[in-house]
């Protein structure tokens, strides 16, 4: 049912576009009407960019909400959400932006609904500053299927900067309830592993990703199984991705991407760096990951905790929007930064 239009400044914490995709997620969620003002003011192209807009109308679509401000550098966008409607949806950004945020924003008003859907997504798969699909399929999917939320992922075609034209497919099971997650003390190290891939580019380079990789990882003490692949192309661009697994279900994820004048080994150290400062911590799952559970925890139908390595203004921003839409609390114990617990407390029963 329709409630009040719940107002939200986009310049507020983090400031960028996690505002307007948790916003359009929890409104199609809750039924509950939105405005935002200010949008991404802070940025050097302030206002909806092509991926930002794709979120907007792609919501719009898969619940026939009325929407206004749904244009190329605005600032202030209104959304009216109707009911949402499972079915199969194919959505391209138009650029190398992130087709993983685009996911984010649909899965899981879609997850809610009472069918199955088929999502395909082109554009970007393995983006700056945003999930790539090795981190969708390996560690988000994974933690998703543990809380009751079914998505399952196929890539098509591999999508960097600055091409784009990836694509992926995402199949979303209806969940019948959201269930909460309790990790930590984090256990023993169970599993190291990872990915090194190339895309249109010699298979040496993954190679030498991999190789550095290794090297940096045994400096640590750590051990590594790390597989090279060739991904499907679009275009030119490689990844090292690696995932540690613990005792008692801790999970983290660290990757990193090629660019034009990177050298591959920059790649390894980039990710090898990420995963032995995580284990310098008692965190259970990365950082990533915790600003992106948060918002199905928030539906759960029990409280649900869990140590993080470095709270992120994305995490606080997050908590701060899932707050104004749904009766919870979330509390992150702790400065940017630095180490911290993370509780998610629904006031009522979750769906």
């Amino acid at each position: 049912m329709m409630g009040d239009l719940i107002r939200i400044d986009g310049s507020e914490g983090e400031g960028g576009g996690q505002i307007l995709r948790t916003s359009l997620a929890l409104s199609m969620v809750t039924g509950r009407p939105f405005e935002i003002v200010n949008l991404r003011a802070g940025r050097s192209k302030p206002g909806l960019r092509p991926q930002h807009l794709l979120c907007v109308k792609a919501s719009g679509r898969i619940c026939s909400a009325g929407i206004e401000g749904a244009t190329l550098g605005s600032q202030t966008v209104r959304f009216a959400p109707g009911d949402v409607r499972h079915g199969t949806y194919r959505f391209d950004v138009g650029t190398a932006g992130s087709t993983s945020l685009v996911l984010h924003t649909l899965y899981l008003p879609l997850a809610l609904a009472s069918g199955r859907s088929i999502l395909t997504i082109t554009g970007g798969t393995h983006a700056l500053f945003a999930p790539t699909y090795h981190f969708l399929e390996r560690q988000w999917a994974v933690l998703l299927r543990r809380i009751g939320v079914e998505v399952e992922l196929d890539l098509v075609r591999a999508g960097f900067y600055p091409r784009g034209g990836g694509e992926i497919r995402a199949k979303i099971h209806p969940a019948t309830a959201v269930r909460p997650l309790t990790l930590g003390p984090r256990g023993e190290l169970e599993r190291l592993e990872g990915v090194s891939a190339v895309s249109d580019l010699p298979k040496a380079i993954a190679e030498r990703q991999r190789r550095r990789a290794m090297a940096q990882l045994r400096k640590a003490g750590l051990d590594a199984g790390i597989e090279l692949a060739s991904l499907p192309p679009a275009g030119k661009g490689t990844v090292l991705h690696l995932l540690a697994t613990f005792e008692g279900g801790g999970r983290a994820c660290y990757d990193a991407l090629g660019a034009r004048g990177k050298r591959a080994e920059a790649v390894a150290d980039e990710a090898a760096e990420g995963l032995v400062s995580f284990l310098a911590t008692s965190g259970a799952i990365d950082e990533h990951a915790a600003d992106q559970l948060i918002l199905p925890l928030a539906l759960a139908n029990g409280p649900s905790s869990f140590p993080v390595p470095a709270v992120t203004s994305h995490l606080l921003t997050n908590a701060r929007v899932i707050e104004r839409f749904l009766p919870c609390r979330i509390h992150v114990d702790g400065d940017v930064g630095s180490e911290s617990d993370v509780r998610v407390s629904p006031t009522r029963g979750g769906i």
